[in-house]
């Protein structure tokens, strides 16, 4: 799929957007117990190919919980984009990054933090997945230079 970033729409998520939205986190194998709004959602052509939430957990950062682009956008600038938009919510923002997602976290100015400054709701979750050893999930932070 060539999506031309002109196509891109970044707005808030509505109640309509739930299917599409439960159908996308699901594809990567993300939590679907959700609440559109609490999300904003990319758009191409009128199809939900992204979505992005931040959550506070009683901290002064906004965790990143989750950031998803469907398989067939990824590479496209959808998650820079969705990234972007949450830059202007947040002066800081903390994401537990698969390890293969860390390359992408580290082009936006992402630094690594030691796995105990993760919140322990975030951490215990991590560390009881299936998936803890193949993902290598690393603690990272944006912080603006503004």
């Amino acid at each position: 799929m060539g999506t031309d970033m002109k196509e891109v729409c970044i707005r808030q998520g509505r109640p309509s957007d739930a299917r599409a939205l439960v159908q996308l986190l699901a594809s990567q194998r993300m939590g679907t117990d959700i609440d559109p709004v609490d999300f904003i959602v990319a758009e191409v052509n009128s199809r939900l190919l992204g979505a992005a939430r931040l959550e506070w957990a009683g901290t002064d950062d906004a965790f990143l919980r989750p950031i998803v682009v469907a398989a067939e956008a990824q590479g496209t600038g959808l998650g820079r984009a969705l990234l972007e938009r949450l830059f202007g919510v947040s002066s800081r923002i903390s994401v537990v990054a698969r390890g293969d997602a860390v390359p992408f976290y580290r082009h936006l100015g992402f630094t690594a933090r030691e796995w105990s400054s993760v919140p322990g709701q975030y951490r215990d979750e991590c560390e009881c997945c299936g998936d803890f050893g193949q993902c290598r999930p690393m603690s990272m932070r944006w912080t603006s230079s503004i």
